[in-house]
Parts: C-alpha cells; sequence; structure tokens
C-alpha cells in the first residue's frame, strides 16, 4: 500500500506541471501562451540599409567642411581656437558668410559641444596614464594632446594615401600586362 501511495505522489508530481501547460494553452486564444505574445517584430537578417528620404536635413543645413576624412581635423582645429577669437575665423570662410542668424547659431553650439567631448576625452587619456595634469594646465594639454593627434592622423593619412597610389599603379601595370589595351582603328 505504502508503495502505490509513493508511485500515485510520484506521478502526481511528475503529471501536474503538465497538466498547468495544458491548461495555460486552453486559455489564450488560437493555444499560444503569453511567451510568444511579448516577442518582439523579427529584425531582418541583412543589414539595416536607410531608404531614401530617411535621413532629412532642413534647407540649406550647413555641414562644415568638404565631406572628406579631414572634416574632423578641421572641426577639431576650431575647438582649439580660443572662443574669443572664434568669430574672427569663422567669418574668414566663405560658406559661414552665406549662414543665416539661426545656422550660425547652431555651428556655434556644434562646435562647444566637440570642444566639450575634445576636453573629455584628452583629460581621460590623462587620468588613463596617470599624467600630473595641474588645473591651470588643462587647457595646454588639451591642446597638447590635440595637436599632436592631428598631426599623427595627417601623416598617416598621407602615408597611406601614397602607398595607396603606388599598390594601385602596380595593380594596374600587371593587369595591363595580362590583357592589353585594344587598339584603336583610326
Amino acid at each position: 500500500m505504502k508503495k502505490l501511495l509513493t508511485a500515485f505522489a510520484v506521478l502526481g508530481a511528475l503529471a501536474g506541471p503538465l497538466l498547468a501547460q495544458e491548461e495555460d494553452k486552453a486559455a489564450s486564444p488560437a493555444g499560444e501562451t503569453t511567451k510568444e505574445k511579448a516577442r518582439p517584430p523579427r529584425i531582418p537578417d541583412a543589414p539595416f540599409v536607410p531608404k531614401r528620404n530617411m535621413v532629412k536635413r532642413e534647407k540649406g543645413q550647413f555641414w562644415a567642411g568638404p565631406p572628406d576624412e579631414g572634416r574632423f581635423a578641421q572641426i577639431l582645429t576650431l575647438t582649439l581656437i580660443p572662443k574669443e577669437k572664434l568669430q574672427e575665423k569663422l567669418s574668414e570662410w566663405p560658406n559661414y558668410q552665406e549662414l543665416d542668424e539661426a545656422q550660425r547659431a547652431r555651428l556655434m553650439e556644434r562646435i562647444d559641444q566637440v570642444r566639450e567631448s575634445c576636453r573629455k576625452q584628452a583629460l581621460d587619456v590623462a587620468k588613463e596614464f596617470r599624467l600630473v595634469v595641474a588645473p591651470g594646465q588643462e587647457d595646454e594639454f588639451v591642446r597638447t594632446y590635440w595637436v599632436e593627434r592631428v598631426s599623427i592622423d595627417q601623416s598617416l593619412r598621407k602615408e597611406l594615401q601614397e602607398k595607396r597610389d603606388r599598390l594601385e599603379k602596380e595593380s594596374e601595370d600587371r593587369i595591363l600586362q595580362k590583357y592589353p589595351k585594344a587598339k584603336q582603328n583610326p
């Protein structure tokens, strides 16, 4: 008798969760569980490609500098100029003359944001390397740090461009040896 009661207890313990699951499925519409309802939509496997007109700019919105790799260096040099002389330096830019007051204010705001971000990054580097930078020397350190970084960036860009040009020329020569140019008929 004891064995029979033990067998029913074990059977009840094992069958209890199974019966509870069946009740949950019957209670929800179309047999869905609550976990399936709360799941977010599926994200496609392909990389995200923005659609046309997804990123909109206001007409005449100013994007500083020419669209090349040197844009960061140009903006950074503006952040290194003291705030008092910044307006004078910007007035030398032809594009700056074409901006209205709202665009000029936004540009100044953006330069201030970049200035603060660069300052924070430079001072974080000083902390990381345990450099002693006195409170009066912070501006000088930030300027020195970014002047060095920009010069490194420019020298690497120049070096890589020279190497790219040389490798492209060698590649073109190898291709031309194997596949000569067609002769033109007069």
